[in-house]
């Protein structure tokens, strides 16, 4: 299955559906700290076998989302807002220099990934489908890194596990998603006006709306 139905973006292991599944469910709290969670009952409930859950716990668990206690179990851990504000500066400043390298490196070429997820975005911004929307930002950034072709910085990033603090975000937020759609635009677009300086300055300033808007902890 791929990150939005019908697009051609990034495909997602069912692992990976199966951690943003329980992301939102956390986040939006329907799950709430304590609640135990087994892999036998979540996969019975969603219709998998135990070995994708168990993957997905434990990336939820290495997240903070989860926390896994010997003779206890499984439960959901509570979460704390200063965790994920702390990871803010970070991913800004990475994704910073993603945006000057893909920027030097287009030199005023289309970022084709990019555009694409853009166009998921738009195409769900009537909606309220956080969730696909927050697998197209994902996409989106993805692309901006990957075009930066620069490994160390790939390795840095995807340890911040983007794809849950962008659900967490988005779940948390009550930002339109019309203008989240446009926010993105503006940064496809200064990356590829081929300015290494205006690119870098749009994803420095555009992270600062996936800090959660509300009290988490």
């Amino acid at each position: 299955m791929v990150a939005v139905s019908g697009s051609r973006l990034v495909r997602v292991s069912l692992a990976g559906q199966i951690r943003d599944y329980l992301t939102l469910e956390i986040a939006q709290g329907r799950l709430t700290p304590g609640t135990p969670l087994r892999e036998l009952e979540v996969a019975q409930e969603l219709g998998t076998s135990q070995t994708p859950v168990r993957e997905a716990f434990r990336a939820l668990t290495a997240a903070g989302l989860l926390e896994s206690r010997l003779h206890v179990g499984t439960r959901v851990r509570e979460l704390d807002s200063r965790d994920l504000a702390d990871t803010v500066p970070v991913r800004a400043a990475l994704e910073g220099i993603a945006g000057r390298l893909a920027a030097e490196k287009l030199a005023g070429s289309p970022l084709e990934a990019a555009r694409e997820a853009v166009e998921v975005m738009n195409s769900l911004s009537g909606g309220d489908d956080r969730l696909a929307f927050a697998g197209a930002s994902t996409a989106f950034h993805r692309a901006i890194v990957t075009a930066a072709e620069n490994e160390s910085l790939t390795r840095a990033w995807n340890s911040l596990g983007i794809e849950i603090i962008t659900i967490i975000a988005m779940a948390t937020d009550t930002y339109p998603l019309s203008r989240a759609a446009q926010d993105h635009q503006n940064v496809l677009d200064a990356v590829e006006s081929g300015n290494p300086t205006t690119a870098e300055q749009a994803l420095v300033d555009h992270i600062s709306h996936y800090v959660p808007n509300r009290d988490l902890a």
